[in-house]
């Protein structure tokens, strides 16, 4: 508390100085846009000329400058535009407006050829150049130069991003090698909250690429931004009016998916526009529909118990994305805003499987059909007001996720057959077993009906209040504080039915149907013909009495995984940014607590296999923490910056972690726990950089990262314990897995950059684009020893970080010339460890991948261009091993699909 009082006194000190300051300020607001096409550029550079100030442009192309009275002189570059300078008459306590446009250095390769891929790389790199801090920017044009439908798969060309991927898809993103836990997603500057249970983290395969003007990657933090991001934080920047001119954008686009031999189609529709005098009122609406029919091939093996799983999906996925803009500008100094995004996700799946069990001489067949949607939904209600002493902002936000399984139903069937399996080509494994296809030697083992349904949802409000200032005549600062609340509430709600067989129900070929997979993995496999599961529905609704209900794995499964849980999260944050000459610093420090509660049930299963009892639990913590941060930005010239950075961050535990579910197996004497008690992941983050700029808009940059995690949270033993770990014990000589903190963990890494267009070169050459970004990165963590006994219980082993890759790549050429563009483009990722097991030979790793994608366009007018793209195409496979590289546990392929369409832009 007096530490409280004390910065309150000083701010209070400090505030009426900086007024008098402000009392002999003028501002200067403007807007720099292009002048031949009227787009707004993002990120232009806006200094005072002999003065050590400058400011950068945000996503409208809008700047806000604050200067002493008299006249003053601006320079404003831009790469790709020339430079130019603007005198203006500034008058104390009043507010000049500026309409800037600047000239394309390019103009004489034709406006086909400025509107092209030049011009999204120069508001990216122009973003980044001028941004206080480590950050990388993709802008809505560069998004749309690669074939990457999804937000996710977009984010996998950025230097030191990867991936994961599901059934080929792009899904979570890992920033710097670290697990997607480690990076916050947000939209328009605000945490989104993720539709899944038991994550936080949010699956961008949800979000379509062009429901974006950009996304911002944030590789090191600043006070005025969420602390919890130790990999990085990411932002989804939706699109919003640029003038009165009608902006209508649309897009008709038809695909091939070569495994299933099936269509897709993409649609999407744009139409954004400012109205009335003074263009005051902006409204702006995007709609896409993407609908994809693709599908995989998978074998997988369990090495230890010498099982084989044959896997033949097949899916049907929708994605459905809608976003709105409306801003009001009163006058040159107030606007008020609100944004919205919602984005459907769906995600039709049949999955066929056979299991090879020789030890048990029994093959098992399953079959899966599932339907589930994941649904997000923001809302940003918020306000700009900026007047020559003093600037504010302020927004509410409303944010919903859910996911949603109304049916999920399997079918098992059972063969008793001895059979053998050949593993000696771990590629493709041999079976041998006479009679597996005929559906008649299948009896009936199990239904299993069920549905689910998780919510994720924040309520924030905060705001941010900054104060110009100077030292001396010509340094320029800016304080900077403000405050924000964030309520979450997230639950989840499962309902399954099992059925066995009571007696009567007939053998798999009396419900056969559905589609036969006639070239599975190439032909290397045979199936017959599959369970349609609606029959087997059929004939349990009509004959139930044939089916036994599993009363008691219904309860076990509905207990264990049903939760609520609140979190409430109050911080507050004070910065200083301020040009010393060429020197830029930034620093302060942000305070973050959370509180968190969770109602979820104890398990208890008896000595004798059975379920003993079903006890509702209670958990909760708290927690705080003082991030400070430092930046350091130095312009050696022009187009060159060195900076360097010095953060304190932390990362939340998932909330299948810390829900404090429990389930005791008295027979076996072992216990899994939840721990209500983890605490988040905390990090010190040193970032060094250097890069370059190329004045026909590219960059080389390099650096440096160096990342020390205190309280790394791994899967502990406790060994012969009581149980629970706290409390009223009910059971004694328990071994106990939870999740636990303790332990350190290190990363280092070093990320380089190149992107250049080859336009100094003659001829052919120099319609040349190359595009390169590579990262590598080192970690280790230290865990409980995995052969750490009863008498030797602390004993440690170092580990790679789960999640992070070593090698992180992409690679990508393009050649454009009189409206014609090819790019063929590269994205790798290196193995990585998946799961740490019971000992290092049990560790799964993710195999090293690299994807080969080409796509072309034609610009058949300035408003219109024809379009194609092609994924995967060297049918790069997904493979996961085991202990070592030669045991291999999954392959699953996707072939390769593509897309033909035309895009229209008036």
């Amino acid at each position: 508390m007096k530490r409280k009082f004390v910065l309150i006194l000083l701010v209070l000190g400090v505030l009426p100085r900086f007024s008098n300051l402000m009392a002999q300020n003028s501002l200067i607001r403007g807007k720099i846009s292009d002048a031949v096409n009227g787009y707004a550029l993002p990120g232009a550079s806006i200094a005072i000329a002999d003065a050590h100030k400058g400011v950068a442009s945000d996503l409208q192309g809008i700047f806000e400058i604050t200067v002493t009275s008299g006249e003053v002189s601006l320079l404003i570059r831009y790469l790709g535009y020339a430079d130019t300078t603007i005198t203006v008459s500034a008058e104390a306590g009043k507010t000049v407006f500026l309409d800037i446009q600047l000239t394309s250095k390019t103009y004489e390769l034709s406006r086909v050829e400025i509107t092209g891929l030049l011009q999204g790389q120069a508001r990216a790199l122009n973003q980044q150049k001028n941004a206080d801090n480590i950050k990388n920017i993709v802008a809505a044009d560069q998004i749309g130069r690669f074939p990457d439908p999804n937000a996710a798969e977009a984010l996998q060309r950025v230097p030191g991003v990867n991936i994961e991927r599901d059934q080929g898809e792009g899904r979570y993103v890992l920033v710097r090698g670290l697990a997607p836990q480690f990076t916050n997603m947000s939209v328009n500057g605000e945490q989104i909250p993720s539709p899944e249970a038991d994550v936080r983290f949010v699956a961008l395969d949800a979000i379509p690429s062009d429901q974006l003007a950009s996304m911002e990657v944030t590789k090191s933090l600043t006070p005025d931004m969420d602390g919890d991001a130790i990999g990085g934080s990411v932002n989804l920047v939706t699109r919003s009016a640029q003038s009165s001119t009608p902006q209508i954008a649309a897009s008709l686009v038809g695909g091939y998916n070569n495994l299933m031999q099936k269509p897709n189609a993409q649609g999407s529709l744009l139409y954004g526009q400012r109205f009335g005098k003074g263009e005051k009122l902006g409204f702006l609406v995007n709609a896409s529909h993407y609908q994809n029919n693709l599908g995989s091939d998978n074998v997988e093996r369990e090495p230890f118990d010498n099982e084989l799983d044959l896997r033949d999906y097949e899916l049907t996925r929708t994605r459905l994305g809608l976003s709105s803009t409306i801003d009001y500008r009163f006058n040159k100094n107030n606007e008020i805003y609100f944004r919205t995004l919602a984005t459907r996700f769906t995600d039709r799946e049949w999955r066929r499987r056979y299991i090879f069990i020789p030890e048990d001489g029994e093959i098992e067949r399953h079959t899966k059909d599932r339907f589930e949607s994941q649904s997000v939904r923001s809302f940003n209600l918020g306000g700009r007001h900026t007047y020559p002493g003093i600037q504010l902002d302020y927004e509410a936000q409303y944010s919903y996720g859910e996911q949603n399984t109304p049916y999920d139903f399997q079918g098992i069937f059972i063969a008793e057959n001895e059979h053998s399996l050949d593993f000696s080509d771990p590629e493709s494994p041999v079976i041998n077993a006479p009679g597996y296809l005929d559906n008649n030697n299948y009896e009936f083992d199990e239904l299993e009906v069920g549905n689910t349904f998780a919510k994720d949802q924040n309520i924030t409000a905060k705001f941010n209040l900054g104060f110009p200032y100077r030292i001396g005549t010509n340094n320029y600062g800016l304080l900077k504080m403000g405050a924000k609340l964030r309520s979450k509430t997230k639950s989840y709600d499962i309902t399954v039915d099992k059925y066995g067989n009571l007696g009567g129900v007939p053998n798999l070929d009396a419900f056969e149907g559905g589609l036969l997979d006639e070239n599975f993995l190439g032909g290397k496999y045979v199936l017959s013909n599959p369970l349609d599961i609606s029959r087997l529905i059929d004939y349990f609704n009509e004959n139930s009495e044939q089916f036994e209900p599993e009363l008691e794995d219904k309860a076990i499964d509905e207990a264990l995984e049903a939760y609520t849980a609140t979190e409430d999260v109050v911080a507050g944050y004070l910065m200083a940014r301020q040009q010393l000459n060429r020197l830029l610093l930034l620093g302060g420090v942000r305070y973050e607590y959370t509180r968190t509660t969770y109602q979820s049930n104890d398990v208890v299963i008896a000595a004798n296999g059975d379920l003993e009892e079903i006890v509702p639990v209670e958990g909760g913590t708290d927690y705080g923490f003082f991030l400070p941060q430092l930046h350091l930005k130095y312009a050696a010239g022009e187009n060159t910056n060195f900076r360097a950075a010095a953060t304190y961050s932390y990362a939340r535990p998932n909330f299948s972690e810390i829900i404090p579910a429990q389930e005791i197996n008295l027979e076996d004497r072992e216990a899994t726990a939840g721990n209500p008690n983890l605490l988040p992941v905390s990090a010190f983050n040193v970032d060094l950089l250097g890069e370059h700029y190329f004045g026909n808009v590219g960059i080389v940059s390099g650096g440096l990262f160096f990342k020390s995690l205190d309280d790394f949270i791994y899967r502990r033993v406790v060994f012969n314990s009581n149980y629970p770990l706290t409390g009223e014990p009910i059971a004694t000589g328990v071994d106990v897995i939870q999740a636990q903190n303790g332990n350190q963990a290190n990363l280092l890494g070093v990320e380089v950059a190149f992107q250049r267009g080859f336009n100094f070169l003659s001829g052919p050459l120099s319609r040349l684009t190359l595009y390169l970004n590579y990262t590598y990165t080192n970690s280790n963590a230290t865990i409980q020893s995995r052969e750490a006994d009863e008498d030797n219980p602390d004993t440690e082993e170092e580990i790679p970080l789960p999640g992070q890759a070593s090698h992180v790549g992409n690679a990508s050429l393009a050649y454009e010339n009189k409206g014609v563009s090819v790019r063929i483009s590269t994205n790798f990722n290196g193995s990585y460890l998946s799961e740490v097991g019971g000992s290092p030979e049990e560790d799964i790793y993710v195999k090293s991948r690299l994807q080969l994608d080409l796509n072309a366009s034609v610009t058949l007018t300035p408003k219109i261009r024809l379009f194609a793209e092609f994924l995967n195409l060297t049918n790069q496979p997904f493979e996961v091993y085991q202990g070592s590289e030669d045991i291999l546990i999954q392959r699953e392929f996707y072939s390769w699909w593509s897309r033909l369409g035309l895009k229209f832009d008036f």
